[in-house]
């Protein structure tokens, strides 16, 4: 490279360049003998005063760049993408290793939270680094599932795309286009689905659809392809539920990991019918009533009988009550419409008839709630046992009847493992004043008390529905603060709920949830010895066997990693339990085919499966870039003798120009 520097600087450099055009054109204008020895000194002496440098470079050689994206994101961990993808990574810095003056980048596409697979935005952010100079090619490898393929590519070097598969695949796809997060217990609510077939033109065909509710299957059907169904799903059971939802596989297809999807309903309560039935008026009405008026949702109707029906009164009918109580109606044709009955002191002594009595143990044996507390009436000639209801209960009566001496209240070792009553296990429990000493005939027992170990409070399962019995009607002590303080509210809650079959409260119980990747197994028993290992079914029908550990007496608990999405099957013991892994990039798995046609027009494709890896330098354009490491300036002209030539030509030019010959 030639450089000028004038030593005189570029103005004076100028104005002498001027006069020496000017006496040049003189002579030629008036040929002047002598003008051209004029003309090549006045050049030469321009020529020097021009200071011309040769600048010498000295350089060393930069690396070629090839940029390998390689493809992490949760599509290319199915039909043995990831392991292909790994082997042509290694093939490729094999023969990286024996090309010289080149370095290759490897570019990892992580899994993105969400809008799929962005191959080209991580290039972009790799593509900074790398001079455009020295950027000899760009690599690809992956499913083709990209999501940001461009219009134009954002470098101007050839790209080659490897495809892990063998040609175009095909795949099913069950979308969940809306799902209830909520509904009324007892209820339907609407979900909607819809089928697409990727890599296959059927648009129409019938697939066969099913929708599970906690492993029960509540609706199947026949659904075309490309249209968008609505599918009734009853609201079972408060509390969540997992809905799951399932197409028939498509022949041929790459992955039958997006043939289901998942979603979690919880099943709410719009009210609660209770009725409450008091005998006297005892100051356990208190606590009832502080429990069911606590929560809006419950209906109570609270139904106090001092007399029998036949009873005479000795007072004017005006007097006795404005409206008419439909006795009949509530216990006769409308007794089913209770979600739960409670008992509190009731002595029967024909202030119910045997009928009405009757039909309560049918409501319990159908499928209802009944919860019974007892005091000294229990152990009387006019007790419950000696009614119809004692069909349900879990207790008898027996000798001394009342026991009066005060004790605490104890949790039993089964009610150590049950959930109603481990909240309170290892309590110092406020004493109460008296029990009634009974013989348990059905249920678990819970809690004891006095010196004998008496039943205090049983729970029981009788036919479909469910019975509680607290054995004292001392709980209202706990009520009252200070030293007699006690868990009142919480326990009779827990009771209540139970009754009502809350899921979290059975004491056979298997749950799962999924958070941060991991799942999480929680397993109840009231049985003393451990439970076995639980099996975790993966959504791909991969069997795992996970052992469980106890953290808690009754309760014990696993956990493994859950990144694959889709439903989780936990089976232990005769339970099963499900899980669904939000899909957080649900663009990601909505078509796990491997194709080439998001990515046609980037660049040469090559599908790795029938194919070897092409040969890197055939896939590059090398640069031979180098870096600038040092500069010399020569000079062109040597000053001193080339100052002498042309003052040896000026002065040539005027000898001529006085008539001398040269």
């Amino acid at each position: 490279m030639i450089i000028f520097i004038p030593p005189l600087g570029w103005a004076l450099f100028g104005g002498i360049a001027a006069l020496a055009a000017a006496a040049v054109l003189l002579g030629l204008v008036t040929q002047a003998r002598g003008v051209l020895w004029r003309l090549a000194g006045f050049g030469l002496l321009l020529g020097i005063l021009s200071g011309p440098l040769l600048v010498q470079q000295t350089t060393r050689p930069l690396p070629d760049v090839v940029l390998v994206a390689v493809d992490q994101s949760q599509s290319m961990q199915i039909a043995g993408r990831a392991a292909l993808a790994q082997a042509a990574l290694a093939n490729l810095q094999a023969q990286a290793a024996k090309l010289p003056g080149l370095e290759m980048r490897v570019v990892p596409v992580p899994a993105a939270d969400a809008g799929g697979t962005s191959l080209f935005a991580v290039l972009g952010q790799a593509l900074a680094d790398v001079p455009p100079a020295q950027l000899a090619g760009v690599l690809a490898i992956t499913d083709g599932q990209i999501s940001d393929v461009p219009q134009t590519l954002p470098f101007m070097t050839p790209m080659t795309v490897l495809l892990t598969a063998k040609a175009e695949e095909t795949d099913r796809e069950l979308r969940l286009v809306a799902a209830p997060a909520y509904g009324l217990v007892g209820k339907d609510d609407s979900l909607q689905l819809e089928v697409f077939d990727h890599g296959v033109a059927d648009a129409g065909l019938l697939v066969p659809v099913g929708v599970a509710e906690d492993g029960t299957q509540v609706w199947q059907g026949m659904v075309p392809v490309g249209q968008v169904v609505s599918v009734n799903v009853p609201v079972r059971h408060a509390g969540a539920a997992v809905v799951v939802a399932n197409v028939a596989a498509l022949p041929g297809e790459v992955s039958t990991v997006n043939d289901q999807v998942a979603f979690t309903l919880n099943g709410i309560t719009k009210k609660l019918d209770v009725l409450l039935i008091s005998g006297n008026p005892n100051q356990s009405e208190r606590s009832w009533r502080l429990l069911l008026k606590s929560d809006p949702a419950v209906e109570l109707v609270h139904f106090t009988i001092l007399r029998t029906p036949g009873e005479v009164v000795d007072a004017p009918p005006a007097d006795v009550a404005l409206v008419p109580f439909p006795v009949a109606q509530l216990f006769d044709t409308d007794i089913t419409k209770f979600n739960l009955i409670i008992f509190d002191e009731f002595n029967s002594n024909g202030l119910l008839p045997p009928q009405y009595l009757a039909n309560i143990a049918k409501y319990v044996q159908g499928g209802g709630a009944l919860l019974v507390q007892v005091g000294p009436e229990f152990a009387g000639a006019d007790s419950l046992a000696g009614t119809p209801l004692a069909a349900v209960l879990p207790a008898t009566p027996v000798a001394p009847g009342t026991v009066t001496e005060p004790f605490a209240p104890q949790v039993t070792s089964i009610g150590s493992r049950h959930p109603v009553t481990a909240p309170v296990a290892g309590m110092a429990l406020a004493p109460w004043a008296r029990l009634e000493a009974s013989a348990p005939v059905a249920g678990d027992v819970l809690m004891t008390g006095g010196p004998d170990n008496w039943p205090l409070l049983v729970l029981a399962s009788e036919a479909k529905g469910r019975v509680g019995m607290l054995l004292s009607d001392q709980l209202w002590l706990w009520t009252k603060g200070g030293s007699h303080d006690g868990p009142a509210l919480p326990l009779l809650r827990r009771v209540v709920h139970w009754l009502l079959r809350e899921p979290a409260l059975e004491p056979e119980f298997l749950a799962a949830k999924i958070s941060d990747g991991h799942l999480g197994i929680i397993r109840q028993t009231l049985a003393a010895t451990s439970p076995g290992p639980a099996t975790v079914t993966s959504p791909d029908g991969h069997a795992i066997t996970l052992p469980l550990q106890q953290t808690a007496p009754g309760v014990y608990a696993g956990e493994l990693g859950a990144a694959s999405p889709g439903v989780w099957q936990v089976t232990e013991g005769g339970l099963s339990a499900y899980a669904a892994v939000s899909e957080a990039n649900a663009q990601e798995f909505q078509d796990l085919a491997a194709s080439a046609v998001p990515l046609h027009g980037v660049g040469r494709e090559v599908w790795l499966e029938r194919a070897p890896v092409p040969d890197l330098a055939a896939m590059l354009k090398r640069r031979g870039a180098v870096q600038v490491t040092g500069t010399r300036d020569v000079p062109l002209l040597p000053p001193l003798p080339a100052m002498l030539l042309a003052l040896a030509l000026l002065a040539a030019g005027w000898w001529r120009e006085r008539g001398g010959r040269l």
